[in-house]
């Protein structure tokens, strides 16, 4: 409404990968492990989990649950010069916590190792 031109900006996002989540749950089906009422949905049901698609789970808002991971950098320098290219490339850890993180990082990148937290935060049905 406005005149404003609307350009997209193209960001790296977080997906879980799903199959390996929707396998069990057909196979709990097949199997007979689970029974779907009415009897007439589990042909929906089967119909989606096969074919799934993976989820993105990132959200650039900022409230939320921060994504756990952390990108691992030599230096903080290095670290804001990472966070202005929007840490294209970047090595990452996902951990449960930042002491988890930073144990990681210097397990795999050495005492050195300067962390950066993802800024995006979990998809709210995620979270």
């Amino acid at each position: 409404r406005g005149g404003e031109v609307i350009e997209p900006m193209l960001s790296e996002q977080w997906f879980v990968e799903m199959k390996p989540l929707a396998d069990p749950s057909l196979k709990a089906v097949k199997d007979g492990d689970i029974q779907i009422v009415p009897q007439r949905f589990e042909k929906v049901y089967n119909n989606w989990l096969e074919n799934i698609q993976d989820w993105c789970i990132s959200r650039q808002l900022w409230w939320g649950h921060r994504i756990p991971a952390w990108y691992v950098y030599s230096s903080k320098e290095e670290a804001e010069q990472g966070h202005k290219s929007g840490h294209a490339g970047s090595p990452y850890v996902v951990a449960a916590n930042e002491e988890e993180a930073r144990k990681k990082a210097r397990e795999l990148h050495g005492e050195s190792a300067y962390l950066m937290q993802e800024e995006d935060v979990l998809d709210t049905w995620f979270s």
